[in-house]
């Protein structure tokens, strides 16, 4: 089913303003939440008008399921999802240019800021996989550079979607040069896959060219499939040899030849390109050739028009500088973590005093045997002194890889908590009265002994209805839910209708 060129009025709650872009996979438009005052991005999925009524069902009931698991993710360089609909997401409106745009305008980047870029990128794609998602259409024009200096992955879930649902034509066009030989032979594809697209685009920065070249789709997918990509040091002579040597391991046509992770290509590109960082890549006009078409427009861009971002944070960080603009204090509990500022490593905590410039900056810090966390901050002159202390939960352990307690994402793998004590709310009698009615949706965090830890409110219909739903399940009790036979805490949507 083709979306119409005129845009709706309305997508459920959500008051459309107008539209942002369009392209072979959907439409998006800038609107208003009204409940909430902010506006968001809303991105809706094209169907195909050849689809049955049964393959319909399926690519919506699929699109739900694929959108609510990105809508989990919380991380800082991850475009956030609000809601999902029956075939729109709505998402974060983000200010600032796809990097493909960026690209085509002939800038010119260092190779540090490349690193840090890549760095900041890869520590997403790593977050998502430990989440069980895996991107599949990781290229230049998901890739969101901000207005503030920050990074945005764009469409994690529905990349998936769109790649291995639908069909459209040109599609490939745009991602051919970005994409693994497995996705090209239909194979399964795994985390892998995307450390293969993230070194496409890494390298493509890195040279200004696209380290598959052809002159047509099928000449570029034969050399993707082969493994013959063009080593970077030929495509410019002014990179390292040690450069070399990490693309070839980040283009093998066996994903088991491959990085394991993306923060593992990130940190070993860094270290090879290390006697380079301050050299200038420039950026030629885009070819008109296949394997230089991008399919579709940006996923998001701003309503009015944006300037080019100043550089990825980190670019001009000056770590322990006496002419430093701002200084950022870390720390970690346990204490000792590696600490990574903008992809970066100083050191282990506690770092008492970095100097820094102004701006957004991404901290990692990682130990033996904890998850990391990665966190953004933003120093400005009003703001030019800041502590952050962060707590680095257990690394997964015990039966099946988790242990008692930990929070996860609810699947088909997790027995659901059961309620087994506590009452449905009350109708308030002051409510009743003056004939207040709505729907109110909390989320209550169930631990592993079936308490309700926490509750917040998601949907509001009024403080006499919202108090009565959240007193009512502060008291409920749980037999908790489990995986692979351990008690787990996770995340229990309550809806509840309150009508007269």
């Amino acid at each position: 089913m083709p979306i119409e060129s005129e845009a709706p009025d309305y997508f459920g709650r959500y008051q459309v303003l107008e539209e942002l872009g369009s392209g072979a996979m959907g439409v998006v438009y800038l609107c208003v939440d009204p409940r909430l005052s902010r506006p968001v991005a809303i991105k809706v999925m094209r169907r195909s008008e050849f689809m049955t009524p049964a393959e319909q069902e399926q690519y919506q009931a699929r699109f739900r399921h694929e959108a609510e698991a990105a809508g989990r993710m919380n991380h800082p360089d991850i475009v956030q999802i609000y809601d999902v609909g029956p075939a729109y997401l709505v998402m974060e409106f983000l200010e600032g240019q796809p990097l493909s745009v960026i690209l085509k305008d002939g800038s010119v980047f260092s190779v540090r800021k490349v690193c840090a870029l890549v760095l900041r990128v890869a520590d997403s794609i790593d977050y998502a996989h430990r989440h069980g998602i895996v991107h599949r259409d990781i290229k230049p024009a998901n890739i969101m550079m901000m207005n503030d200096g920050g990074v945005k992955v764009m469409d994690f879930g529905v990349a998936r979607l769109e790649s291995s649902t639908l069909t459209a034509i040109g599609t490939m066009v745009g991602s051919v040069r970005y994409m693994s030989p497995e996705q090209m032979m239909g194979e399964r594809v795994d985390g892998r896959a995307d450390v293969f697209s993230l070194a496409a685009v890494a390298y493509e920065l890195l040279t200004g060219c696209p380290p598959f070249p052809g002159k047509t789709i099928t000449e570029v997918v034969a050399r993707v499939v082969h493994g013959k990509h063009v080593p970077p040091r030929q495509a410019d002579g002014r990179l390292p040899e040690a450069v070399n040597a990490v693309f070839v391991r980040a283009f093998a046509t066996s994903p088991a030849d491959r990085y394991p992770h993306a923060l593992d290509f990130a940190r070993d590109l860094q270290t090879a390109a290390q006697s380079v960082l301050d050299l200038e890549v420039t950026y030629p006009a885009a070819e008109a050739s296949p394997t230089r078409a991008e399919a579709s427009a940006p996923t998001l861009k701003t309503a009015r028009t944006a300037t080019a971002p100043a550089g990825i944070p980190g670019e001009n960080t000056i770590p322990h500088a006496a002419g430093r603009e701002a200084v950022l204090a870390l720390d970690s509990d346990p204490p000792g973590a590696e600490v990574y500022l903008d992809g970066q490593r100083l050191g282990r905590a506690p770092q008492p005093g970095l100097g820094v410039s102004f701006g957004r900056h991404q901290i990692r810090m990682e130990a033996r045997g904890r998850a990391g966390v990665t966190t953004d901050i933003e120093l400005t002159a009003a703001r030019p002194l800041q502590a952050l202390t962060c707590t680095l939960p257990l690394a997964v352990a015990g039966p099946g890889g988790v242990r008692p307690g930990q929070l996860v994402d609810f699947g088909p793998e997790v027995t659901p908590p059961r309620r087994i004590a506590g009452e449905t709310p009350a109708y308030p009698d002051a409510a009743r009265e003056r004939g207040i009615e709505g729907s109110v949706v909390v989320e209550a965090w169930i631990g592993e002994t079936g308490d309700v830890i926490e509750t917040a409110l998601i949907e509001s219909a009024g403080g006499a209805l919202d108090a009565a739903l959240l007193q009512a399940v502060a008291r409920w009790r749980f037999a908790p839910a489990t995986l692979g036979g351990v008690p787990v805490s996770v995340r229990l949507i309550v809806r509840h209708v309150f009508r007269r």
